[in-house]
């Protein structure tokens, strides 16, 4: 498979996702593209152009960063505790418990980033485009894709911190 292939089908995964209906932003690109005329693939890469500018040079990155981090997690975690999800092809029991860990997971990952980060504050600061690459990695830790960044995070990182470390120290029981 060619690079153009490749990056054509990934487009086409992108520009189906755009246009699912049972998806939260559908409402919400469907206006942009009234609205603007382009088509939503387009507003998409204008958002993420004006959004990347920002980060490069707007003062309030951190908060833009933050904001993006938080919104659509939050959004998505009380839906998920008012009406299970509907949309997994299996059970609702099953699908609600899968989407809960979905969730768990990544505000575990949020939160070790979080923390990592004000241990490293003051040299973070001093990394260009830190900002953008956080919010690059937010966005990738909640996608709607099961493998995720924050599954990634979760199995590589964190899981195993609490497997080896952490929980032998909160526990009676012996960890092998």
């Amino acid at each position: 498979m060619t690079n153009a292939s490749k990056i054509e089908l990934v487009r086409n995964i992108i520009d189906e996702a755009l246009h699912d209906r049972s998806k939260p932003w559908d409402a919400a690109f469907r206006r942009a593209e009234a609205l603007t005329g382009l088509p939503r693939f387009k507003v998409l890469l204008c958002v993420v152009l004006v959004t990347s500018v920002l980060f490069v040079y707007g003062a309030s990155a951190e908060l833009m960063s933050n904001a993006i981090g938080l919104v659509y997690p939050a959004v998505a975690t009380v839906s998920l505790i008012v009406s299970p999800p509907v949309w997994r092809k299996y059970d609702a029991v099953t699908a609600a418990a899968e989407a809960r860990n979905e969730k768990y997971a990544y505000w575990m990952t949020f939160a070790a980033m979080l923390i990592a980060e004000s241990l490293c504050r003051p040299v973070l600061r001093f990394v260009p485009l830190y900002q953008m690459c956080r919010t690059w990695f937010l966005i990738w830790c909640f996608a709607p894709i099961r493998h995720n960044g924050s599954a990634y995070v979760y199995d590589a990182v964190i899981r195993p911190c609490f497997e080896h470390g952490v929980v032998g120290l909160f526990s009676n029981e012996v960890v092998s």
